[in-house]
């Protein structure tokens, strides 16, 4: 049972890289105007790579003049960001910690996944708070009215903003277990190499070259004296004996 629900949550993962990946090639912002009547006068829309682009053309002056200003997202972001989605596929499908013996060599892709997920966390918080707010740019949906040219402007996210919300909740799951597994296999290891280490410690006794060659001089000169006593002692039983 439980195996079937890691399963789950990696295929969750996967589905939620695709959105993640799709997401980048999508509108994630849009800004409209409407007359009263509801007729469209203006339209730009916003992808995280590409900056703004509008359905009219450029010699439309109203459409130009409530052109929003760039938003200079770093687009160095956007292709890490895709790298880094590439790279965690490959190791979700070719890199399952259950499946693989020699966990160490998975640290890399543990955080790896981790860094997807920060990616992912990053475009959801840093987006909106850094990007669209300073540009006056509502969010997430608003309908503003002016009251004296009676015109409509309309503020919203588009579909490449909510994938990336949606890709967190698939991802996040998976990811932590991937991170957590490795993690925990690394510390384990780590704690076995101390207790190893500290065994080791306790039963060696630390080798004294002073002390030892003490000892072994004063054995040598026990050994002479010994052997002294021995040759004199026949030498006074003679004598005694005349």
């Amino acid at each position: 049972m439980e195996k079937k629900v890691k399963t789950k949550f990696r295929v969750f993962y996967l589905i939620g890289l695709l959105l993640q990946l799709s997401s980048f090639f999508l509108d994630w912002y849009y800004f409209q105007v409407y007359t009263n009547d509801k007729r469209l006068i203006s339209y730009w829309s916003y992808n995280i790579i590409f900056e703004w682009s509008s359905l009219f053309s450029d010699n439309h002056t109203f459409n130009q003049s409530v052109r929003p200003e760039n938003l200079s997202v770093p687009i160095e972001m956007s292709i890490i960001s895709v790298i880094a989605i590439m790279l965690s596929g490959y190791s979700i499908l070719f890199k399952d910690p259950e499946t693989t013996e020699e966990l160490e060599k998975l640290y890399p892709y543990a955080y790896l996944n981790f860094f997807v997920l920060c990616l992912n966390l990053y475009y959801i918080v840093v987006f909106p708070i850094m990007f669209l707010f300073p540009n006056k740019l509502y969010f997430p949906f608003l309908l503003v009215k002016d009251p004296e040219t009676k015109l409509i402007y309309s503020y919203g996210i588009g579909p490449g903003y909510i994938l990336q919300i949606i890709a967190f909740m698939l991802i996040f799951p998976y990811a932590l277990f991937y991170y957590q597994t490795i993690n925990t296999f690394r510390l384990k290891k780590h704690s076995a190499e101390i207790f190893v280490e500290k065994y080791i410690q306790q039963i060696q006794e630390p080798l004294d070259v002073d002390k030892l060659i003490a000892k072994e001089e004063s054995k040598l000169k026990f050994d002479d004296l010994s052997t002294e006593d021995h040759l004199k002692v026949p030498y006074n039983n003679i004598k005694g004996g005349d």
